[in-house]
């Protein structure tokens, strides 16, 4: 059995979500450098530092899973396009490579982590 078409449409359907992913994460961030300037406006600086800070971290975050689906799609588009592995391997290998990088892509901020506190103006 050829697996090579279904692992070619597996790649495309992929690619999809990540450009949209992508787009996504770009009206968001227009969203929250909205939200931060009227923070900035209604005199809630601190706040709106904060909220700056944790949502660049969290789209960062989002930003580099992205990129390392990305990595792992080129890496088996290569492996598919040289003919240096079976197409099963590749598939096998993609799948072991996705579940490790679903694994170990925790969140870098969690919402139970934060509380109000103090803060230093310099």
């Amino acid at each position: 059995m050829n697996v090579t078409p279904v692992i070619t449409e597996c790649i495309r359907l992929v690619d999809e979500q990540l450009h949209s992913s992508q787009r996504e994460m770009g009206d968001v961030r227009s969203i929250l450098e909205d939200a931060i300037a009227r923070l900035i406006r209604d005199r809630s600086s601190a706040t709106a530092l904060q909220f700056q800070d944790i949502s660049d971290q969290l789209l960062a975050h989002a930003s580099a899973r992205l990129q390392s689906v990305r990595l792992e799609i080129g890496r088996v588009r290569d492996g598919l396009d040289a003919r240096r592995e079976a197409p099963a391997g590749v598939a096998h290998a993609m799948y072991g490579n996705l579940l490790a990088l679903a694994k170990g892509n925790a969140k870098p901020v969690h919402a139970a982590d934060l509380e109000p506190g103090p803060i230093e103006l310099f």
